[in-house]
């Protein structure tokens, strides 16, 4: 599974087709989920670095296919988008540690918070989609 994630990163940053970056993404967090399911942990401490990974590799193979645009920006703009993937990264590695923390803490059990955990982990998974796609570039 792991090759098949790495095969579909490689083939979007090769053929510049950028809608096989999520997938790759998705396949690569599916085989850590898997693995969470049998090794049957209750918590990974691993997991917000895993988190911050998926992130910066998605918003870095979105930036490098930005890149092939030859489209030229502002003087400072390379400075500027690795300073904002730097600070995305800390942000989702205070924020994920931040949540593991408070899932070590609250330690409650029911099929309703089972419910609710799917549904924010679903909620952050599409957010961090959304935010690694980029921003849309204005129209001249």
């Amino acid at each position: 599974m792991a090759a098949v994630a790495l095969v579909l990163l490689v083939a979007a940053l090769a053929l510049g087709w950028s809608p096989l970056v999520p997938l790759a993404i998705a396949a690569a967090g599916g085989l850590y989920a898997a693995q969470l399911a049998v090794d049957d942990r209750s918590l990974d401490a691993s997991a917000p670095v895993i988190a911050t990974g998926l992130l910066l590799v998605a918003e870095l193979a979105y930036w490098s296919l930005e890149e092939r645009e030859h489209v030229p920006g502002d003087p400072g703009d390379g400075l500027r988008h690795a300073a904002f993937v730097g600070v995305l990264g800390v942000g989702a590695l205070v924020v994920g540690g931040l949540l593991l923390v408070i899932a070590d803490v609250v330690q409650a059990e029911g099929l309703a918070l089972d419910v609710v955990g799917a549904m924010a982990a679903s909620a952050i998974l599409v957010a961090v989609l959304l935010a690694a796609r980029g921003r849309p570039r204005p129209v001249d």
